[in-house]
């Protein structure tokens, strides 16, 4: 597991530059306030418009009739870590090896059900109206199956606003089923006692089971599918007693792929498993790929509010984007690397 090991060093290295990427994207542009950037529901606008939405299979399961669906998962800091692991996609892929199905994390350490903060312009029809500026170029993604956990960073605004919490996140769905009605709510891990906070543990839980429940209404009132809340094995932490451990991960992959597939499943990828090593090596290795495309450094001077200064462009021919020329090759190698993972995932060699 060395090779795995070394991609998750990586991938945490890498952390801090996110964040910034942010920070440094959302610096007043000239006649640009990036607080009139609407993102209270900025995961709508990644997707592929559509004329209609994805309908529900007629069998058990969300990704058993269509081979090629994308899965998308959407949350806070745990969904943005989950990447750093592999352990849900290994489980899906090998789970379903015929259907050729593209995960694609867009988890966002800070994302709400109330607001999902993105860079200037980010997927935005329109750019910087500067001339010289072009707006956001990438691909948008096609809508399959929507995974949401969202609740638990929210519940720490208390039960007085539990009500503005149901309406945010029924409105988020209510967008997103334009789109696909192939949803998976996922319900919040308790708190664990542990970390500076482990004295507030059972009064946070007590808030947090009440967010439960509120999830689970939204659920059965927009017909998507709602996964419960499970208890969490030893060890299943991180020293805060917030975010999910390695065995968190895995642990989360197994309950929200039953979810997905409508029935638990028997997954021969354990945590830590030599037996499917080059399977997340390779899964890691795109969900480095796609970490690039999706979370790019340097966004201002990409597609933000900084494409006009010597830096964003090449230093012969100023008329040439470098930067932006080099990001149009990131999807051609993300499909190769996932045609990789689908003969892994089928029992082939790398």
């Amino acid at each position: 597991m060395r090779q795995v090991e070394k991609i998750r060093n990586i991938r945490g290295m890498i952390r801090f530059r996110a964040i910034l990427t942010v920070a440094l994207a959302s610096t007043t542009a000239f006649g640009f306030d990036p607080a009139q950037q609407y993102d209270s529901l900025a995961l709508v606008r990644h997707f592929k418009p559509r004329p209609d939405p994805v309908e529900l299979p007629t069998e058990q399961g969300l990704v058993c009739d269509q081979t090629g669906l994308t899965v998308s998962l959407m949350g806070g800091a745990d969904v943005f870590r989950m990447q750093e692991f592999g352990y849900f996609e290994a489980m899906l892929q090998t789970a379903f090896p015929d259907q050729e199905i593209r995960v694609r994390n867009l988890g966002w350490s800070s994302d709400t059900v109330f607001r999902q903060q993105r860079p200037m312009f980010f997927y935005t029809e329109k750019g910087d109206t500067r001339e010289g500026s072009i707006p956001d170029g990438r691909d948008k993604i096609d809508p399959g199956v929507f995974i949401l956990s969202f609740g638990k960073m929210e519940s720490l605004n208390g039960l007085d606003a539990l009500a503005d919490f149901e309406a945010a996140y029924d409105r988020l769905i209510g967008e997103l089923q334009k789109l696909s009605k192939r949803i998976v709510v996922v319900q919040p891990v308790p708190f664990a006692k542990v970390g500076p906070a482990a004295r507030l543990t059972e009064e946070r839980n007590v808030v947090l089971a009440k967010y439960s429940e509120v999830i689970e209404s939204v659920a059965e009132r927009r017909g998507v599918k709602n996964c419960p809340q499970q208890s969490m094995p030893q060890g299943a932490f991180e020293k805060t007693g917030i975010h999910l451990s390695s065995v968190g991960m895995h642990g989360w992959a197994s309950w929200v792929l039953a979810a997905i597939n409508g029935r638990r499943l028997e997954c021969p990828v354990g945590k830590d498993d030599s037996n499917h090593e080059d399977l997340l090596t390779a899964i890691l290795e795109k969900n480095h790929l796609w970490d690039q495309y999706y979370r790019p450094t340097n966004w201002a001077f990409l597609y933000g509010d900084r494409q006009q200064v010597p830096s964003s462009r090449d230093h012969k021919n100023p008329e040439k984007r470098w930067f932006e020329e080099e990001l149009k090759l990131y999807p051609a190698l993300i499909a190769e690397k996932e045609k990789e993972i689908w003969k892994l995932a089928k029992g082939g060699g790398r």
